[in-house]
């Protein structure tokens, strides 16, 4: 995604002048009241670009709102309303009618609200608009976090990359792991979470879309703080672990779980919420002083060269 930043950088990085927070994170911050803010963010999914044109249109549906869930989760809200804005070559009831279901699966799922957006013709693609809500004093922010914090991850990493992986025919996946991997890519889940209930544990977060390590990037450039990753600690899938695949889960994207900055002395307070609520929940590493990320490999070794992670426009 290093291109897309750069282009936001160059042309469309204007400060504002009433937002708390603009341009720069995973979403935007507006006042709602004393005590909270409003956080919105938006995403696109075109076809050919996002999406393939044989996707599952339900589990597209699905995907266009948790794409976008998963930014609001990532500034410690709730999400609450979104509006939908789709471009389609013909008003196909069969396909409106899947894809509808899709993405109110997923609104009830985590609470979401449609309420409005707008339709035209044209090369199939799909955005939603999200509106969520945080206290003020929970936000998490990409500049939040401090040096000496755990760094930690939700879910599994790398499976959806290795389900694009295998649907391009680069690589062959055996018939039980292809299938989860596929869902992965096509119906991603983000954490399911009263977020209230975990944000004030955490300095800083973001979602994974682009891939781990230039997603904690942005937090580490934003804090002006370093860290060490261990490949050992990631959650991946034992397909990855058997075949030395980390660069999956590394690189791939496409996952949208969280990436987590907190204190040590919260370790027993994260795990305790994280069982009570069926969360999958693991320290990857710690932050320190040293302004550079560094990652080592299952043996301990430093991995010496780091790739890019996705990119539209790379």
């Amino acid at each position: 995604m290093v291109k897309e930043f750069s282009l936001i950088n160059k042309y469309f990085n204007q400060k504002s002048s009433t937002a708390p927070l603009g341009i720069g994170d995973d979403g935007a911050l507006l006042e709602k009241n004393s005590q909270n803010y409003y956080v919105l963010s938006q995403d696109t999914l075109n076809v050919d670009s996002h999406f393939f044109r044989d996707t599952n249109i339900k589990y597209l549906g699905w995907k266009t709102l948790a794409v976008n869930v998963s930014d609001i989760l990532a500034m410690g809200g709730n999400p609450k309303f979104a509006l939908l804005s789709i471009s389609t070559e013909e008003a196909n009831d069969s396909w409106l009618k899947k894809f509808s279901s899709g993405l109110f699966d997923c609104a009830n799922q985590y609470g979401v609200e449609l309420i409005g957006g707008d339709t035209s013709r044209g090369s199939l693609s799909v955005t939603i608009t999200i509106i969520g809500e945080v206290k003020k004093k929970y936000v998490l922010r990409r500049d939040g976090a401090n040096a000496e914090e755990d760094i930690w991850i939700s879910g599994e990493l790398g499976l959806a990359s290795l389900g694009f992986a295998h649907q391009i025919k680069t690589l062959s996946l055996p018939g039980h792991i292809s299938k989860k991997a596929l869902l992965a890519l096509h119906k991603p889940t983000p954490i399911i979470i009263d977020m209230s209930k975990i944000n004030h544990l955490f300095t800083s977060a973001i979602d994974i879309s682009d891939g781990l390590v230039p997603d904690i990037q942005h937090i580490l450039n934003k804090s002006n703080i370093g860290a060490d990753i261990f490949c050992e600690h990631l959650p991946v899938p034992l397909w990855i672990k058997e075949n030395d695949g980390y660069d999956f889960a590394l690189y791939g994207g496409e996952d949208y779980q969280l990436a987590l900055t907190s204190p040590k002395s919260n370790r027993k307070k994260i795990e305790k919420i994280a069982a009570q609520n069926n969360l999958q929940l693991s320290v990857i590493g710690k932050t320190n002083t040293s302004k550079a990320l560094k990652l080592y490999d299952v043996n301990g070794d430093l991995i010496k060269k780091l790739k890019k992670g996705f990119t539209h426009f790379g």
